[in-house]
């Protein structure tokens, strides 16, 4: 049977109106997974959505890729819809599938050293919102998830990485009490620092983080001279990708 190329794994995210071009899009899954190996690997998509991260990995030669995706505790309408619809154009062999459930649910039925990659893209201050929030004030709130992480280290094989990405609760502009002009939905009240996951991720067991300061995709290589760095991050969106090993 035909295997889906890479070329066409982008045409068809964006003839699904999924990212806005190919070129901005491969820049960015490039950024995304520098330096980590997908092939003949074992793949969880935590919060995946229609599971384009998913797909990717897959195409790109996982063994198998897991998009995690509860829609019905909270995530996005429609998501689950669109992962099947996104399914139909790839050939049934393409090791990809969908679980329905919350990260805590899965762990509890996931066997230790399950997984190569996992990924948390937008996901990790939603695993538990209010303990999210709550994060460096509650020992309630830390324990909660200084467990999700202790679960996601025990189901990760020896020198598994985990890649997360989400915006730092430090920013120019809710530091000055205005609306970000560049992500003006972002609520920042529900995010934390990569500092703060970090040693979240270290007391579970994790080691040998990385932080990349992140760009928008549209300026591709350009803007990571520009803009990939601490400061300009702040003064714009504050978004950022830690990387760490089991």
């Amino acid at each position: 049977m035909k295997q889906t190329s890479i070329d066409e794994f982008f045409d068809l995210v964006v003839k699904r109106k999924m990212y806005s071009s190919k070129a901005n899009l491969q820049f960015y899954l490039d950024i995304l997974f520098k330096n980590v190996t997908l092939a003949e690997r074992e793949v969880l998509d935590v919060g995946g959505g229609s599971g384009l991260l998913s797909y990717y990995a897959a195409v790109k030669g996982a063994k198998r890729a897991v998009c995690l995706e509860p829609e019905n505790a909270g995530s996005t309408n429609g998501m689950i819809k669109g992962f099947y619809e996104l399914r139909k154009d790839f050939p049934a062999s393409l090791p990809v599938e969908l679980a329905t459930y919350t990260l805590q649910e899965y762990l509890r039925q996931t066997e230790t050293e399950t997984y190569d990659v996992v990924i948390m893209h937008n996901s990790v201050n939603h695993l538990d919102e209010e303990a999210g929030i709550h994060l460096l004030h509650s020992d309630t709130s830390y324990k909660t998830y200084l467990s999700i992480f202790e679960n996601v280290f025990r189901i990760m094989k020896k020198e598994g990485v985990l890649i997360v990405t989400d915006c730092s609760c430090v920013n120019f502009f809710k530091d000055i009490g205005m609306k970000n002009i560049f992500t003006p939905t972002i609520e920042w009240h529900k995010h934390q620092k990569p500092g703060t996951w970090i040693a979240l991720f270290k007391a579970a067991g994790f080691s040998n983080p990385t932080v990349k300061w992140l760009s928008p995709n549209r300026l591709r290589k350009p803007g990571t001279y520009i803009m990939g760095n601490y400061l300009m991050s702040y003064l714009t969106r504050s978004y950022f990708k830690v990387t760490i090993s089991k």
